[in-house]
């Protein structure tokens, strides 16, 4: 059919066909389903070298970290200024560092105790107007982006150092690294921390201060926390070491714990109505072969296979096995 919609003769025409048994098939069988391709494209410029649960513990740290960055600057700033995660990302260096808003003020990073170097950047437009808070101006003014003048260049490290406190305390956490400033640029082109080519995570948080929007950038070279990165799989919180007899004293402790234990033949489930129909004589069929013999639960939990039999003049049943093990 030409058309979508059809009209009341048309509808009342294929009841009437359907009534006499003649409706026809459709004239064009539905095409069939595309294969998957057997070649998958691989974009070189996203590596991935950080593994997917990676990603998630940085983020979520980090998030907590932005909430103590912007209680500390809206203190120091007497203004609410708010920071989020805005995206975290793996690229190559060059990638990375193409993506960085211009002009931006960058921060060089040395990572203690590994003595390797990371990069933070904040956009121009938003450390001017930090600078001018801290010197009492109420940010009415728009602020252009200029050259920094020597008296803003040691303000503005003043504020990389006030967030790297923040980032080197949540890295300190969880990789047991803490991050120091070492010095400012305000060329990017003069900073040149990896090979265009190296997988770099870059970890984008947006500030939001007197109505504007501004980008702060934490761009890191895997070559830079390589031999630190295992720590953040090692687990939830980071390593996780047992200590000299701490298994047995975890034995010791629940080994006083009462626990039920009960041995079932077999299990299934009727209606209400077919056990009130229940009578003396009839046969409930559970479809377990007997050669399965009764499972033996620990509370709620199945633990055992077992056997039914004897011990005396009292029932018991004989562990075969644990559940899930060849029998």
């Amino acid at each position: 059919m030409k058309n979508d919609v059809l009209s009341n003769d048309e509808v009342a025409a294929l009841v009437e066909a359907a009534r006499q048994g003649n409706v026809t098939p459709a004239d064009e069988a539905p095409a069939p389903r595309r294969r998957a391709k057997r070649v998958r494209d691989i974009d070189f410029s996203r590596p991935n070298k950080f593994a997917a649960d990676q990603l998630r513990r940085l983020e979520r740290a980090h998030e907590a970290c932005c909430r103590t960055i912007g209680s500390r600057l809206s203190t120091e700033l007497l203004t609410p200024v708010e920071l989020d995660v805005l995206e975290i990302d793996q690229l190559t260096w060059s990638l990375a560092t193409s993506q960085i808003p211009q002009p931006s003020v960058c921060g060089v990073i040395e990572c203690q105790p590994l003595g390797t170097q990371v990069l933070l950047t904040a956009e121009l437009g938003l450390m001017l107007r930090l600078v001018e808070r801290l010197l009492g101006s109420t940010g009415s003014t728009k602020t252009r982006p200029r050259e920094l003048t020597e008296i803003e260049t040691a303000l503005v490290s003043r504020m990389f150092n006030a967030v790297l406190e923040h980032l080197s305390a949540t890295w300190a956490e969880l990789v047991e690294t803490t991050m120091e400033l070492r010095q400012i640029e305000s060329q990017l082109a003069n900073v040149n921390l990896a090979p265009p080519s190296e997988p770099t995570l870059m970890l984008t948080m947006e500030v939001r201060l007197d109505g504007t929007s501004s980008t702060i950038a934490l761009v890191v070279p895997h070559r830079s926390v390589e031999s630190v990165l295992g720590k953040l799989s090692a687990s939830q919180y980071g390593d996780t070491v047992i200590e000299p007899g701490a298994v047995e004293a975890m034995r010791a402790s629940v080994a006083a714990v009462n626990v039920e234990i009960r041995a079932e033949v077999a299990a299934t489930e009727v209606t209400l109505e077919d056990v009130l129909a229940l009578a003396p004589g009839d046969v409930l069929r559970f479809g377990v072969p007997a050669a399965d013999g009764v499972r033996l639960y620990a509370g709620r939990v199945p633990a055992h296979r077992a056997q039914p039999g004897r011990n005396g003049n009292n029932r018991a049943v004989q562990v075969i096995g644990r559940l899930g093990e060849a029998g």
